[in-house]
């Protein structure tokens, strides 16, 4: 009976380790992501978010973090979440609807105008979809972004819907992506993300929809000819939790980390804006050119994307957030007008 009781007594420490926290701290939580250590996201957490966390917790929560994708992508994150193999990640907004689907709604194309939309939309939704992800039994601990994406090419501009139909783009990101550019008459090529850049620098593909953050950390803006900047998806960026881990934190840390929305992810968010920002300007000083779409070309892009929005709409997310999501938009422009 003794060594039974030991062994249960090993049994129990193993799991507790295995969720990355012994019991009274320290808790070590390990994370991963795709972003290149030292660029954009991943400077800014080191020098502003993680700071906020270690106050929240008196110092008692650390982090091991896998930066550049040395961890696989965002599915493989996701996957080892689940697993317990990693207590955390920050993901893209293709690893956003893998932790919880009915993110998918703000990836549809040309939902949001600009980043005042999404600033007014994300207090209202920040408690639904973190209750969405508990399903799938993930804590959303922050919701930023990942940009509003552009389009860059090596053939062509992309400048028409013609040109689209003439490239072979990447499709990487999940099925809004995918539905949009078959719409618009692309040759969508499935690709995971971290073999995005192998596969432009081999020829396989030669477009993709992507931040600027994400062409210079993956120094593929020597390969890019065109970008354009039309903001055809807001593509949201996610800092998650398994929810064993976060249970694991006393609740006094938990309500500290989460106060931390107020003022470090505040700067966080307006740290990475400029960030991307910055790199949109410094692939186009290097040398890509800017290709910008006539009002006419505008217009049939987005007849041709706009239907998606309901083609989507009680499959791939339900209709009640798609409709929360317009009611918002309406309310923050009727107020900006």
């Amino acid at each position: 009976m003794r060594r039974i009781s030991v062994w249960c007594l090993a049994a129990a420490l193993f799991l507790t380790l295995a969720n990355g926290a012994r019991a009274g701290g320290p808790y070590l939580f390990k994370s991963a992501t795709l972003a290149p250590r030292g660029i954009g996201w991943a400077q800014a957490w080191e020098d502003i978010l993680v700071p906020a966390l270690s106050r929240a917790t008196h110092g008692e929560l650390k982090w091991k973090v896998y930066y550049g994708g040395i961890m696989g992508d965002d599915e493989d994150y996701i996957r080892k979440m689940r697993i317990g193999q990693l207590q955390s990640a920050s993901i893209t907004g293709q690893g956003a609807i893998l932790a919880c689907p009915e993110m998918t709604a703000l990836e549809l194309p040309f939902l949001f105008e600009d980043y005042g939309e999404v600033d007014y939309v994300r207090p209202f939704m920040y408690p639904v979809f973190d209750e969405m992800a508990a399903r799938q039994g993930f804590k959303l601990l922050y919701w930023f972004e990942q940009d509003f994406d552009q389009i860059y090419s090596i053939a062509r501009p992309m400048d028409s819907l013609e040109a689209f139909s003439r490239s072979r783009m990447v499709t990487w990101y999940g099925p809004v992506e995918e539905h949009v550019l078959n719409a618009m008459g692309a040759k969508p090529i499935p690709i995971n993300g971290p073999e995005v850049p192998s596969a432009l620098r081999q020829g396989i593909v030669d477009a993709v929809i992507a931040p600027a953050i994400w062409v210079v950390g993956s120094q593929t803006y020597n390969l890019f000819k065109y970008v354009n900047p039309m903001k055809i998806r807001y593509a949201p960026g996610l800092s998650i939790l398994t929810l064993d881990a976060w249970n694991s934190l006393p609740l006094e840390y938990r309500t500290a980390m989460e106060a931390t929305r107020r003022d470090a992810l505040e700067e966080f968010i307006a740290v990475t804006r400029k960030a991307n920002a910055d790199a949109l300007a410094a692939v186009v000083r290097y040398g890509l050119k800017s290709a910008r779409m006539s009002p006419g070309d505008m217009d049939a892009i987005r007849a041709r994307c706009l239907p998606v929005w309901d083609e989507l709409a009680g499959t791939e997310f339900p209709v009640e957030i798609l409709d929360r999501l317009k009611e918002l938009l309406a309310q923050y422009r009727a107020g900006k007008n």
